[in-house]
């Protein structure tokens, strides 16, 4: 093959090259889009959003107002203290309280004296418990109870004291030193004859000197030193062995005299260390416990209740008034309380019942 032929193929090929290179450019290719997915929620899927609340804590107020015991009133909330906790209450200690901060919250309100309104304040919230604490003048009703509304009765104290007295002492020879110008003051020696008589009967002596038992002097809650001292004096000629001092009479000197000269004592209050050995024992009306009982009924509904203050036995001699006569003087006193027996004395005049 000659070179002529030769050269003519190389171009025929290197033609059919370039032609091929010229054409059509094929479409670029489009990748193929995926559908868009779409999440679908029903109702039940998406959680309810809730408000959360928390509601206030269920309150107990004390109420000490203006002219209030402070004293009474830091004891009363450390007693209930632990009631209180127990109902899982809040205390809240407040001068003054009005209608309208007596909300939902608000389950108890305990009361001290001088009287706040309690009266509208438990008819403006029925569903508050309201507790007045040695409070006169006051009413029960459905939510307001009281303790001690009527104050200490002088009478019973007189009672069980005479009853005490006559108990402890030889041939009935007992006496009262009293005052004359109240009627707590009457009723207390009127009370005394007459719980003295109940255990003594007669009150008959065995042997002389024969006076009449049981005696009693009474003065002005004005008389001086030297009239109270008349007073003891006059137990003392009269061979009173045991005397029953109501709260209000006599002075420390008059108590001093009667000690002296062996003449055991019967009264209130904590005995000066001169006098320990001839004190017999002390009467109170501490609230607190009564309270601490009626408080639980009270928080589950109950009001309307009505309790007097109790009459308790404290700073006992036991030298005087043994185990077995401090049992004796316990029931009287129960009964005494219960109204199962009557003192015999008129509350409104302090004298005996006609």
């Amino acid at each position: 093959m000659n070179h002529r032929l030769i050269r003519c193929m190389l171009y025929a090929t290197l033609i059919t090259v370039l032609l091929a290179g010229c054409g059509p450019t094929p479409a670029a290719s489009t990748p193929t889009q995926e559908p868009a997915l779409t999440a679908t929620f029903t109702p039940e899927a998406l959680p309810t959003p809730t408000a959360t609340h928390t509601p206030a804590p269920s309150l107990a107020v004390l109420l000490a107002g203006p002219g209030a015991d402070t004293a009474q009133a830091g004891l009363l909330q450390t007693a209930l203290n632990e009631i209180i906790t127990a109902a899982g209450l809040h205390w809240q200690v407040r001068q003054q309280l009005t209608p309208a901060d007596l909300g939902p919250a608000v389950r108890l309100v305990v009361a001290l004296p001088p009287d706040p309104g309690l009266t509208a304040l438990a008819a403006a919230a029925p569903g508050t418990q309201f507790l007045a604490v040695g409070i006169p003048g006051l009413e029960p009703a459905a939510n307001l109870s009281l303790v001690g509304a009527q104050g200490p009765r002088p009478d019973q104290q007189g009672f069980i004291a005479g009853y005490i007295a006559a108990m402890l002492t030889p041939d009935w020879r007992v006496g009262a030193i009293s005052v004359s110008d109240s009627i707590e003051g009457r009723a207390a020696r009127s009370g005394f004859l007459n719980g003295a008589v109940f255990f003594c009967g007669l009150c008959n002596q065995s042997y002389p000197p024969f006076y009449d038992y049981p005696r009693y002097v009474e003065l002005p809650a004005s008389a001086t030193a030297a009239e109270w001292q008349a007073a003891a004096n006059h137990m003392i000629d009269y061979y009173v062995e045991t005397v029953y001092v109501v709260p209000g009479a006599g002075d420390a000197a008059m108590l001093m005299t009667l000690a002296a000269a062996g003449v055991n004592l019967i009264s209130s209050g904590v005995p000066n260390e001169a006098i320990q050995e001839n004190w017999v024992l002390s009467f109170s009306s501490d609230p607190l416990a009564q309270v601490q009982a009626v408080l639980p009924q009270i928080l589950a509904g109950q009001g309307g209740q009505n309790l007097p203050l109790p009459l308790e036995f404290s700073q006992i001699n036991p030298a005087l008034l043994s185990p077995g006569k401090q049992a004796l003087a316990k029931q009287v006193l129960a009964d005494l309380l219960a109204g199962y027996i009557d003192t015999g004395v008129d509350l409104e005049t302090g004298e005996n019942k006609d």
